[in-house]
């Protein structure tokens, strides 16, 4: 029984589908690509909103520590 070594070229895969791509590509097609931007806009805005929402929270609890009353 002979074993045959097959030779794999050199390549790389798809950043979104995992597809094998040639050296040197980061995607294997432009909707690949298209999809990426907007999942990186998508995640930029959610962490701006995040961050909104925790200043947001800090400032309204800093606000009711200061005009709570004393005992």
């Amino acid at each position: 029984m002979s074993q045959q070594k097959t030779q794999i070229p050199p390549h790389t895969h798809c950043k979104v589908c995992g597809k094998a791509i040639p050296v040197g590509k980061t995607y294997c097609s432009n909707e690949c690509r298209e999809s990426e931007i907007k999942s990186q806009q998508r995640a930029k805005r959610l962490s701006r909103i995040y961050t909104i929402f925790f200043i947001a929270l800090l400032i309204i609890i800093i606000i009711m520590t200061a005009f709570t009353p004393k005992r």
